[in-house]
């Protein structure tokens, strides 16, 4: 019996063995192109023109922090909390974030901000905007919110400054 079992255990590997060189053969490369859905090229910049500048007051007017651009509320957002469905809090914040998160040199998040231009006056825009201001009033998370064109160092300091006291 035991035989029978080795012998049929040999044979196994062979047959895969074959099946996994018949998969290597040059003919077997030749196959029709998959069709392209869409095409991609690499930005020159991976922030637009008003947001590099703000990150660049933005790193002026803070020191020892890390500035991250573009994070995603579930970076910073503890989503799986005990008796709520988490894929459904998932669902809430996925794909929407803030223009930059501030933290600490040991990743702590502080303060998230949002720099708003003309965009944010459309009205699925206020929409999001409305639903982001809500969760980071009930997380305590500090939200400041900068108008395109209305900043500058000192007055992203002071702002920074005074959120940071507040919490």
């Amino acid at each position: 019996m035991e035989t029978l079992i080795f012998i049929a255990i040999v044979a196994a590997i062979i047959f895969l063995v074959i099946k996994a060189r018949q998969g290597t053969d040059d003919t077997s490369l030749i196959k029709t192109p998959i069709k392209k859905e869409y095409v991609y090229i690499k930005k020159s910049c991976a922030m637009t023109p008003s947001e590099l500048s703000f990150y660049k007051t933005l790193h002026e007017a803070i020191n020892g922090c890390v500035i991250i651009p573009q994070a995603h509320l579930s970076m910073f957002l503890d989503h799986e909390i005990k008796e709520q469905s988490w894929k459904a809090a998932f669902a809430r914040i996925n794909g929407k974030s803030v223009d930059f998160l501030i933290c600490t040199n040991d990743m702590k998040p502080l303060i998230a901000i949002e720099l708003d231009d003309s965009t944010h006056n459309q009205p699925d825009r206020k929409t999001r905007d409305d639903f982001v201001n809500s969760i980071m009033a009930n997380t305590n998370m500090p939200l400041l919110r900068f108008k395109a064109g209305e900043w500058n160092s000192e007055i992203i300091k002071h702002r920074i400054t005074q959120a940071l006291s507040q919490n």
